[in-house]
Parts: C-alpha cells; sequence; structure tokens
C-alpha cells in the first residue's frame, strides 16, 4: 500500500486552478499534498496534466487533461503524441473524450496500466459554491455595469494580432456591458503574448464601458457574472458551457502557436460561429433571442459534460481503491480489441518517444549530455542556414 501522499506536477497557474479541488479533497481525507514544476520529480502518488511527464518517478500515477480541448488539431487521436500507457489511472472529462478515446484504444499507447475512467472536469467542481457564493449584484455595483444589459465575457486562449480591440470595437456598438479576461501567462516563458495584454490592457483601461478584470481571477467566477462568451479555441468555451452559458469562436481570429499563425479549430457543435467582421452582429442576435440560445448551452452541459460539481470525490474514490489494493468501485471504460500499430506509424512514435526522453529527462539529469545536444544543435542550425 502506498503511503498517503501526492504529488502534482504542474507547468503554470491554469493546471493549479484544475487541481486545488483535488488537493483539497485529498487533504480532507488526510493525504499529504504539494505541488511542484519539477516534472522530474520522485513521487510517491503522482497526478499529471501536461504534455510531457515522466511518470517513471511516481509509484503509482493519475494522468488527467490540463485543457478540456487539448491538442483539438490532433483529435481524435492525441495519444500518440502524448501516451498515457505509462500512467496507472487515466481520466477523461467528458462524453466528447470518451468518443475521442474509444476511437483509438485499440492501440496500446491509449491506455492506462489500470484503466481510463469518465470522471469529470475537477476544475468546474468550484462551480457550486461560486454559484452560491458569488453576487452579480455586488459585482456590478464594484464595477458600475447595469444589471439591465447583458454581459459579454471575452477570454481568448491566446492574445495577439489586437484581438481584445476587435472584441471592443465591436462591442461598443451594442448595448451590452464587456468583460475582459486574459489568461495568467508566465511572462518568462511567453514574453510576447504577456507584452501583448499589457499594451491591450493600455489601450482599454480608459474605456469606463470596459471592465478589465486581473488574469489570476478564476475563470469560473467570470463566467458566473456574465451572460455570453467570445473567444477562439479556448476551453473557456467548454467551461462556460458548463455554467449553461453560450460560447462564440471567431473563427478568423489567428493563433500564433505555428509559423506562421494558423486559424482556430473551431468545429465542434457546440460553439457558435462568426468572423470577426460580424461578431457585433452575431452577438446582437444571440443578445434578442437569449433565453433560446441559453436553453440549448444548459441542453448540452447536461447531455456532455459529467458529474460537474462532484469530480475531485470521484478522483480521489478511484486512488483511495487503487492505492488500498481494492477493486475500484467504478466501472472503467471498455476499450476497443486491440490492434497492432503499422510499423511507419509505431517507428515514429518510438522516435518521438526517444527524444522526448532524451531532451526532458536524460538531458536534464546529465548536464554534459545537454551541453552536447545544444552543440550539435547549433551545429545542424548553421549547416542549414
Amino acid at each position: 500500500m502506498q503511503k498517503k501522499e501526492i504529488t502534482f506536477i504542474y507547468d503554470n497557474s491554469a493546471q493549479i486552478s484544475m487541481y486545488k479541488p483535488i488537493v483539497a479533497e485529498a487533504e480532507r481525507r488526510g493525504y499529504t499534498t504539494k505541488m511542484t514544476q519539477n516534472i522530474l520529480e520522485k513521487c510517491e502518488i503522482g497526478f499529471y496534466c501536461h504534455h510531457i511527464n515522466f511518470p517513471q518517478h511516481s509509484k503509482f500515477s493519475v494522468i488527467m487533461l490540463h485543457d478540456i480541448i487539448q491538442q483539438y488539431s490532433n483529435w481524435p487521436d492525441i495519444w500518440y503524441r502524448e501516451p498515457w500507457n505509462k500512467y496507472d489511472i487515466g481520466i477523461l472529462p467528458s462524453k466528447q473524450w470518451v468518443d475521442n478515446w474509444n476511437a483509438c484504444s485499440k492501440y496500446f499507447y491509449a491506455n492506462p496500466r489500470l484503466g481510463m475512467y469518465l470522471v469529470g472536469w475537477p476544475k468546474a467542481d468550484v462551480i457550486n459554491e461560486i454559484k452560491k457564493n458569488s453576487s452579480k449584484e455586488e459585482f456590478y455595483a464594484k464595477h458600475n455595469l447595469d444589471l439591465n444589459k447583458k454581459t459579454v465575457l471575452y477570454a481568448p486562449a491566446w492574445e495577439n494580432d489586437n484581438k481584445q480591440d476587435d472584441f471592443v470595437q465591436a462591442m461598443i456598438k451594442l448595448d451590452v456591458n464587456i468583460l475582459v479576461k486574459q489568461a495568467p501567462w508566465n511572462e518568462a516563458k511567453w514574453p510576447q503574448i504577456v507584452k501583448n495584454i499589457k499594451e491591450m490592457e493600455c489601450l482599454h483601461s480608459s474605456n469606463s464601458r470596459v471592465v478589465i478584470l486581473p488574469p489570476v481571477t478564476n475563470i469560473f467566477e467570470a463566467i458566473a457574472v456574465s451572460d455570453l462568451l467570445v473567444s477562439e479555441e479556448s476551453s473557456t468555451m467548454c467551461e462556460a458551457l458548463m455554467m449553461g452559458i453560450p460560447a462564440v469562436s471567431v473563427s478568423d481570429w489567428l493563433i500564433p502557436d505555428t509559423t506562421p499563425s494558423r486559424f482556430p479549430k473551431c468545429d465542434y457543435d457546440f460553439v457558435i460561429k462568426t468572423k470577426k467582421s460580424q461578431l457585433s452582429d452575431c452577438v446582437k442576435a444571440i443578445v434578442d433571442n437569449y433565453d433560446s440560445y441559453r436553453v440549448s448551452a444548459e441542453e448540452f452541459a447536461k447531455n456532455n459534460f459529467s458529474n460537474i460539481g462532484d469530480s475531485s470525490r470521484i478522483i480521489m474514490n478511484i486512488v483511495d481503491d487503487a492505492i488500498s489494493g481494492n477493486t475500484i468501485r467504478y466501472e472503467p471504460i471498455k476499450p476497443q480489441n486491440r490492434e497492432r500499430v503499422k510499423v511507419a506509424k509505431l517507428i515514429m512514435f518510438w522516435l518521438m518517444s526517444f527524444k522526448r526522453e532524451l531532451d526532458e529527462n536524460y538531458a536534464v539529469k546529465c548536464k554534459p549530455l545537454g551541453e552536447i545536444l545544444v552543440f550539435l544543435r547549433k551545429i545542424k542550425h548553421k549547416l542549414l542556414m
């Protein structure tokens, strides 16, 4: 039986927000917990949610998503690039993710050792508490908003190419409250994105119609006081749907995670799609017929998101059973009959896995190896110039 010690491996503050409800539930049950950004940390029980992890350093490991639309451009098979077969337990947040997994559960790399479980989105466990404790009237009074108007929240995945200004200019034309919530980016890792956010804040902070929330604000607190969310391909759109709030995706706002920047992958059913030139008209149409859009959002949430408000308890029930050597009280999702991975695909899989281990594990542990790799990359760069 493992010691009741859990280490949560994280990369950024958004991942901390997702872990917090699990931490609270674990501590309530007598577990000691810690959080670390050291992906090579040795753990008794390790929780992971990032793209690159090394669960071989944990005696027992749990893997989950950090973004409810994670790796959307690679759906359904995200596990080819981020294999979960090296973990003990896998956690999925929604029926859509069960469909994704069913499409590739026939491959070895998609199967955690003790099973895959449909649990829910632990980050959303705060919804019930926020609904109970948040005061829309108090928030509106504090920020000088009009309770008789709909509030439109802008919460993008990325801030670039003046997207926030596109949003503000489109909303200024309408009789709505305007709310902005940027993500809490790490400035050391993403200096340009943080610079873009600061530039947009300087541009709009003096506009009395625009309320800019601190980036560290819990996204569910922002959604709770809003009536409509605008983004491009952020998981905030899913999180809005969980609270029955309609979400709009602007399909020609660029995403700068590739060179050149790409258009967002926004062909999911639950999102209302528009172009930036039509954003004002789109939002007006939703506001004018708000009740029908709200009912559709609530119906989608009810049919697709599991155990809202209860995910952390279920996750810890699974952990309790597994580390005690008991039969896990929930049925895992049944995988498809196993199939062999085609040879070319398998070779590429092992090459990606080897490179990941070399760059992120061995080169970190062995500084001389890391220095050799940096030197070889410099030579390669010069040869290609």
